[in-house]
């Protein structure tokens, strides 16, 4: 058993960097919730009336962003806590997806129970040719 461990060192060692990466979106999705691409994120918006947090600075912000969505940086979100309703799923947009992880985690951890994330953010939304204001 032994040797047949050594001999394969190479190919065991393969086997577990391909599962630690299949393990990891499902980690991640319990971590920072769920990733949704602009077809789920415009059912969110349409049927459930979730508020759209665009997390990028206010000069992107103008430049364009998904209507009726609202700008609270991720520099400010702390302090304007208050301007999201708890009961209301929360869409989070920034340019690329990965930028809204920790903001996810944080409204998860302040009691926001349903907390998506666009996936590839603003970019992914152009790319779908979905609207902008």
């Amino acid at each position: 058993m032994m040797q047949f461990l050594i001999d394969n060192s190479l190919l065991l060692a393969v086997i577990a960097v391909a599962a630690a990466g299949l393990a990891l979106p499902v980690f991640n999705r319990k971590r920072f919730g769920p990733e949704v691409g602009p077809a789920e994120a415009t059912q969110l918006i349409n049927r459930h009336n979730a508020q759209v947090v665009d997390v990028r600075k206010a000069a992107d912000f103008k430049k364009g962003h998904i209507p009726n969505s609202i700008n609270l940086p991720a520099s400010d979100i702390q302090n304007a806590l208050g301007q999201l309703d708890k009961n209301r799923p929360v869409l989070l947009v920034d340019q690329t997806g990965g930028g809204s992880r920790p903001i996810a985690k944080l409204l998860r951890g302040v009691g926001f129970k349903d907390v998506s994330i666009l996936e590839q953010g603003l970019l992914g939304w152009r790319q779908a040719k979905m609207p902008l204001e």
